[in-house]
């Protein structure tokens, strides 16, 4: 045997023990590359909802408890708020912000009208709190069934819709107390009145 021979004989011997190296470690080696995650590796598997108390009484996230508790209108006159129909809550704020220069017999309306819309609304949410918790109790008990999940969402279903009708009579209310310029300036300072895809506007800004 030469010189050059063995010395690349030897040289393949090396390359194939590493080969067989890289092949046994790769073997190994989860896909990816990574190793296997520790036991609390799988924390992003956790529910937002582990650590909150209300979902448990109340089967619905803490956000939409606290505006059903405070009357809030979840964008749920949004129908009528962006088709020429405003609430009172943002008119009697776009006024304050000096916006639309209301004659002080439209101030004490529209703050009557928004009083009265906000104590509905704020009953109208106890109600409909009580029966999802009701719901919620009762699969936290393992006491339902189709027949009970169908006559609890019908009545739930009952109250959040009069719950929106509290708000959108409110807007249709605030119409009927502004004038044509009024709305259209209303439209203006809150961003209604810029193009976009359906072409709708405000019947009343014509």
């Amino acid at each position: 045997m030469t010189f050059r021979s063995a010395r690349a004989a030897v040289l393949g011997g090396i390359i194939a023990v590493g080969v067989a190296t890289a092949v046994l470690v790769g073997a190994e080696a989860p896909i990816g590359g990574h190793q296997p995650s520790a036991p609390d590796g799988a924390d992003h598997l956790r529910s937002p909802y582990a650590k909150l108390p209300g979902p448990a009484a109340t089967g619905l996230p803490p956000q939409e408890v606290d505006a059903l508790t405070r009357g809030e209108g979840m964008a749920l006159a949004l129908a009528a708020e962006v088709n020429g129909y405003p609430g009172p809550r943002h008119v009697l704020d776009a006024d304050a912000a000096g916006q639309l220069g209301l004659r002080p017999e439209q101030r004490t309306a529209l703050r009557q009208v928004f009083d009265r819309m906000h104590g509905l609304a704020r009953a109208k949410g106890q109600e409909i709190l009580e029966r999802e918790g009701q719901l919620a109790a009762r699969f936290r008990h393992h006491h339902i069934d189709e027949a009970g999940l169908t006559e609890a969402l019908d009545r739930i279903g009952r109250l959040r819709a009069e719950l929106r009708a509290i708000h959108l009579r409110a807007h249709l209310e605030t119409e009927t107390l502004l004038t044509p310029e009024q709305i259209a300036r209303y439209e203006t300072v809150r961003g209604y009145d810029e193009p976009h895809d359906h072409g709708a506007h405000s019947p009343r800004s014509q």
